[in-house]
C-alpha cells in the first residue's frame, strides 16, 4: 500500500466537535477500504492567503494515511462533495510519512524573539 498525506480546509464555522465528527467519517471511509490513518493533525483555525467563497479563515487538517491508489478517487471525491470543506489536496510521499509532528505544529517564536540583522550602509 501507498503513503499519502491530504490536507483540507473546513469551513471556519465549524465547531472542534463537528471537526471530529468530519475526520472520524473519513477515518471510517479510509478503514473501509482496507486502508490506515497514520496520523491526524489539526492545525486550527488560520487566516487564507486569499477569501474562498467569501471566507477570510479555515480549518486546517492533515491525515497520513496509508490505502490503495483507488481510495484517493474515493477521497478526492468525497471532499468535492462535502459544501464545507473549502479546499483539499492529495499527494503521495515518496519515502516514509513522518511519525512526528509537523513543522505547522511547532510553536512559532514570537516577534520578539527573532534576532533582528543590523543594516549595513553601503
Amino acid at each position: 500500500m501507498l503513503q499519502y498525506e491530504t490536507v483540507f480546509i473546513a469551513d471556519p464555522t465549524y465547531t472542534d466537535e463537528e471537526i471530529d465528527e468530519l475526520v472520524k467519517g473519513y477515518e471510517q471511509v479510509i478503514g473501509s477500504a482496507k486502508g490506515k490513518v497514520i496520523k491526524v493533525e489539526k492545525w486550527g483555525k488560520r487566516r487564507l492567503a486569499y477569501p474562498i467563497r467569501r471566507s477570510e479563515e479555515g480549518v486546517y487538517v492533515l491525515l497520513t494515511i496509508e490505502c490503495p491508489p483507488s481510495l484517493v478517487k474515493e477521497l478526492d471525491r468525497r471532499y468535492r462533495m462535502n459544501d464545507r470543506i473549502l479546499r483539499h489536496l492529495v499527494v503521495r510521499v515518496e519515502n516514509e510519512a513522518q511519525i512526528g509532528p509537523s513543522p505547522m505544529m511547532k510553536p512559532r517564536p514570537e516577534r520578539d524573539e527573532i534576532p533582528a540583522e543590523p543594516l549595513i550602509a553601503l
